[in-house]
């Protein structure tokens, strides 16, 4: 019961349950567990777990993401976590034209 009203899933002093999926702990830990992550990243890890822990736990959930969330974010991001921060891959594509001729001309 306690663990549960910690994780803001019980009502604490009249307020509201929180939804489980409104909160960004475990989502957080989910990410950091697919990462590969070295040693030297820990204390990114880390700050990235604790701003988490703190806007989950905040008792003003729109205040503590709007100020909050992008600092969490550059952790994610200097962690590789994002999408716009992982190495981008070329599609593959069919030859042009361009392609066929140069390939044609070559000995």
């Amino acid at each position: 019961m306690r663990e549960r009203r910690a994780a803001g899933l019980l009502p604490v002093d009249g307020q509201a349950p929180r939804d489980p999926d409104e909160l960004l702990g475990p989502a957080v830990e989910e990410t950091l567990t697919a990462l590969e992550l070295s040693e030297s990243d820990c204390a990114a890890a880390q700050l990235a777990r604790r701003y988490a822990a703190v806007i989950d736990a905040a008792s003003d959930p729109a205040w503590a993401a709007r100020w909050l969330s992008p600092l969490l974010l550059d952790c994610l991001v200097q962690l590789g976590a994002t999408p716009s921060s992982r190495p981008k891959k070329e599609p593959k594509r069919a030859p042009s034209q361009l392609d066929r001729l140069r390939e044609a001309r070559r000995p």
